[in-house]
């Protein structure tokens, strides 16, 4: 008997699951284990390390990556409400919301490094990014600022920087944070 009518999507199964926007969490921080490595040459094979580590960190980075993109969409869209008024309370709101914007971006920039070095909850993850965020701050904002650098090269400047942008900026701020981590005895395996 042939079908009639539209077909209807069958639902995800586990592997297409893993290659959602919301696994790109699990991405750097894979990403981060395999630069981490390079960084002291100690790489062996980079692509079983890398989908080795992505499937460790997958549930830890995806909740991470989830969170950190919806405080980005909630303080974006505070700011974005906040330019269009004109009152006291706005200005302070936009002042508040950008710089917890700010203090957002740069969590974020520790965290999937500390995930690739570090086998611990998402909460506890996070607490530690902040700490050592808060204790390293100069270094940490370095590597946000090499971020933010290779993917403006890419967006404005010319855009197949983009197809590198994440593995040369990451291998780039590995040895940034191989430094933090040697200061607290945290060593990849």
């Amino acid at each position: 008997a042939a079908s009639v009518g539209p077909s209807v999507p069958s639902l995800p199964t586990e592997k297409t699951q893993a290659f959602s926007p919301a696994s790109a969490g699990a991405a750097a921080s894979a990403v981060y284990y395999v630069t981490l490595k390079m960084s002291r040459d100690q790489e062996g094979e980079l692509v079983r390390s890398f989908f080795k580590s992505f499937r460790q960190n997958l549930k830890p980075g995806c909740l991470l990556g989830v969170g950190y993109l919806a405080a980005a969409v909630v303080l974006g869209l505070d700011i974005v409400i906040c330019l269009q008024q004109s009152s006291v309370l706005a200005g302070a709101m936009f002042f508040t919301s950008a710089v917890l914007l700010a203090c957002a971006a740069l969590f974020d920039t520790m965290t999937f490094p500390l995930l690739a070095r570090c086998d611990n909850t998402p909460g506890a993850l996070f607490k530690m990014s902040v700490a050592l965020t808060l204790r390293n701050l100069l270094p940490v904002l370095s590597a946000l600022v090499v971020n933010v650098a290779f993917f403006a090269v890419g967006i404005f400047v010319f855009w197949p920087v983009l197809l590198v942008a994440p593995g040369l900026a990451s291998y780039c701020n590995a040895f940034l944070f191989n430094r933090i981590f040697d200061k607290y005895g945290m060593t990849l395996e």
